[in-house]
């Protein structure tokens, strides 16, 4: 599509197709921005990553990050509270996953294709 015609009837057309084109729901946008900022995090986006494969208790995780147990648990944390995490318990142990609509923000694909 050419881009700002200057046709008077085909500039409107124009508009009205691009104001469709980019509808996205603001709480949608506020919803993204949290996730990113507490994603810009490289401890939490390693934690991310690792949780984007399968579910992981802190442990683990501390073991697969080579992290201290409390930075690793307070970073679980903070992506509890923000959303971009769940946590189950089994046995005597808490494991965590990642929100199943996180996980296509992961694929590897993603980020090498950039």
């Amino acid at each position: 599509m050419k881009c700002c015609p200057v046709d008077k009837e085909l500039k409107e057309e124009w508009e009205q197709n691009i104001k469709h084109e980019v509808d996205i729901d603001e709480d949608d946008i506020k919803r993204m921005c949290v996730i990113f900022k507490v994603l810009s995090n490289p401890l939490r986006l390693k934690i991310a990553y690792h949780l984007s494969k399968q579910d992981y208790c802190v442990e683990a995780l501390v073991c697969a990050l080579n992290e201290k147990q409390n930075l690793v648990s307070h970073h679980l944390s903070v992506m509890k509270q923000n959303g971009i995490v769940d946590s189950y318990k089994s046995s005597r142990y808490t494991y965590y996953r990642l929100k199943p609509e996180l996980g296509p923000i992961l694929n590897r694909k993603i980020f090498y294709s950039l």
